[in-house]
């Protein structure tokens, strides 16, 4: 899904609804792919689709503000993410680029304190698994050929995760 695609997921203009007060009330936000789409959209940036679509492991590197950040900060200067989206954004008006892809912006920082990602720290085995199953049509390569990837990318993915989540948390709490 896709965050112009109201019509046909109507939780969508809910949560931008949501976005909108979680920013008015300066919440911390750490949003991820189509929830850093939904940020940067509700922060009132330009949302469509990316000059190509970005699925698999892709390397991103930090700006120099992406360097210094305390939370994209936790990232290599380079490092592999994995990535499944089309879409892409502006950066808000109000916000700084944290890091780029050779096709697009792929993190962004407001001063709410907010954060947009669009690559997926998160990911697992299974969820790249589930993923490729119902996405295979979308997979620039065969499935087994993406999860043989994944399999030695994985481990080093999840520590990246748990650092920017880490280093979220701190900064959400007040440092």
């Amino acid at each position: 899904m896709h965050p112009d695609e109201h019509e046909k997921f109507a939780w969508l203009e809910r949560e931008e609804e949501f976005l909108q007060g979680v920013l008015a009330e300066k919440v911390p936000v750490f949003a991820v792919c189509l929830g850093a789409q939904m940020l940067a959209r509700t922060a009132g940036a330009k949302v469509g689709p990316a000059s190509a679509p970005e699925i698999g492991w892709l390397d991103i590197d930090l700006t120099a503000a992406g360097e210094t950040d305390p939370v994209l900060g936790a990232l290599p200067q380079r490092a592999t993410v994995f990535q499944w989206h089309h879409y892409t954004f502006e950066i808000p008006a109000a916000g700084e680029e944290l890091a780029r892809s050779a096709i697009c912006t792929q993190a962004f920082r407001l001063a709410q304190p907010a954060w947009g990602i669009q690559f997926h720290p998160e990911v697992t085995l299974p969820m790249l698994t589930a993923w490729s199953s119902e996405g295979a049509d979308e997979l620039p390569m065969a499935a087994d050929e993406l999860r043989r990837q994944s399999e030695t990318r994985i481990d080093r993915s999840t520590d990246q995760g748990r650092a920017l989540a880490t280093a979220f948390l701190r900064e959400a709490s007040g440092g």
